[in-house]
């Protein structure tokens, strides 16, 4: 995987980016944490996650974050928590658990109930040392069913996304063509949440000034059509 060194970026020059498939086939049925379910089925978010670790530079025991590396890592560092009344199952990602990792969530935005903050997308994406997560609804105009996605790059109209249920050579696609309906105006409707993370390194990775001090834990799983009948993902 060519993963270019955000400090060796020319003005202009595109960045590259780590692309994570949950559908791909090195991973895609290996165990999500401490349940019954895989990667494949419901590991979107880490996915999402270390799409972002690995353009950071971040390792694990010197080697790059992949899925199933974090995948291991989280389930060893209290990364993984279980719903309630689920204890055998701990799949749910912790969100403030990549400290160990020096890299702090520095904002989490609950975006359900009004308007996505755009302008903080932007911002937060224009720096080099962050990446951001955000959650969408896999088949907009129903009963929203919770995807994660990365998103790397924010317009006035769109946002690109690395979208790991996409398996080929190009985990890219956009969000209005894809989690949205063609009514919606502008990319802060599609957004249901949004995180970003910080790389701090491992002596600052407390919680920040003034931030909430709770654990931040994922809400639920929710699995699509069945991944099987799909091999392909959504393209």
């Amino acid at each position: 995987m060519k993963v270019v060194d955000v400090n060796e970026r020319t003005k202009g020059e595109k960045r590259v980016h780590a692309m994570y498939s949950q559908l791909d086939d090195r991973w895609q049925r290996i165990m999500l944490g401490e349940s019954s379910t895989t990667i494949g089925a419901n590991g979107c978010l880490i996915c999402a996650v270390a799409s972002g670790l690995t353009d950071l530079g971040i390792t694990i025991d010197g080697l790059p974050p992949d899925p199933p590396r974090l995948n291991r890592w989280l389930a060893r560092h209290k990364g993984f928590a279980a719903a309630r009344g689920q204890s055998r199952e701990r799949n749910l990602f912790v969100f403030d658990s990549l400290g160990p990792l020096g890299v702090r969530m520095v904002e989490y935005v609950d975006a359900r109930t009004r308007a996505a903050p755009l302008d903080r997308l932007r911002t937060a994406l224009e720096r080099d040392d962050q990446f951001v997560v955000i959650h969408v609804d896999f088949s907009p105009g129903g009963e929203t069913q919770q995807h994660w996605v990365r998103a790397l790059e924010c317009y006035d109209s769109d946002v690109r996304l690395m979208d790991p249920w996409v398996k080929g050579p190009l985990q890219e696609t956009y969000l209005m063509t894809r989690y949205a309906l063609p009514s919606w105006d502008d990319p802060s409707r599609a957004i249901y949440r949004m995180v970003v993370y910080r790389l701090v390194g491992l002596a600052l990775t407390g919680p920040m000034p003034g931030f909430p001090a709770q654990q931040y834990v994922q809400e639920r799983l929710d699995t699509y059509l069945p991944y099987e009948v799909m091999p392909g993902g959504i393209i």
